[in-house]
């Protein structure tokens, strides 16, 4: 039976994105899933135009093409833009981790490794759980609330908008529903965190990102048909 679509009261332009931007950090929203501007303004009970509203945002922070005559399609990078991604996350995140090893040994990072280790925690839940889309998101906040506790708002902005690009790069490159990350290797660098290592932080976040693009694979997307309504809605 379908979904009922109404609802109390419509959602804002930043609901509806941050339906659209979890779909596609969860795995839910594939490369080449057509977005088309009625049937998404149909589900979530707005109109045409603040539907379109989203979907140029989404178009300005790449995860969205915008084809004329065709409509809207979550993106498929191509392989120089999916390893481009990895390149910038491999030059910045070291540079996160040794930041929030300074402000914790300056005391002004009370509480990190503990948000840290609770992040995590919840990732091997959903693990075990077989919740692997939710593992999966989890698994991208975890580099964000790395970026956030260094006490940038740059680095916490530039985190998360790489952060749905990576899911992008992997779904294109890699099995829709794979880990990103290896289970152990969020816990290691929060050892050396705490540890207070640069080093060895450093050297395993480089690692970590190298493991996450060496299983990158060369094919390509297809234009695919999925339920929105269970995908938008569910």
């Amino acid at each position: 039976m379908p979904r009922s679509t109404s609802r109390a009261a419509p959602l804002s332009k930043a609901d509806i994105h941050e339906r659209i931007y979890k779909a596609i950090v969860e795995h839910r929203l594939l490369p080449g899933t057509k977005l088309p501007e009625e049937r998404v303004a149909e589900l979530f009970a707005v109109s045409r135009t603040q539907v379109r509203g989203v979907l140029q945002r989404l178009a300005v922070e790449q995860l969205v093409t915008l084809i004329p005559n065709r409509g809207a399609f979550v993106s498929t990078p191509t392989v120089e833009e999916a390893r481009d991604v990895l390149a910038v996350r491999r030059t910045l995140e070291p540079s996160v981790v040794a930041r929030l090893i300074e402000r914790m040994a300056a005391g002004r990072a009370e509480g990190a490794v503990a948000q840290l280790r609770t992040l995590v925690r919840s990732e091997h839940q959903a693990h075990a759980d077989g919740d692997r889309r939710t593992a999966v998101r989890l698994s991208g906040e975890f580099h964000v609330l790395l970026a956030e506790l260094s006490g940038s708002s740059i680095l916490a902005r530039m985190m998360r908008e790489l952060t749905p690009l990576t899911c992008l790069a992997i779904l294109t490159f890699d099995t829709p529903l794979a880990s990103a990350c290896p289970n152990d290797e969020h816990l290691r660098l929060i050892d050396a965190i705490e540890a207070g290592d640069v080093a060895t932080a450093t050297g395993l976040m480089e690692e970590h990102l190298r493991h996450i693009e060496s299983a990158l694979r060369l094919d390509r997307g297809q234009e695919v048909e999925v339920d929105l309504e269970e995908v938008l809605l569910g």
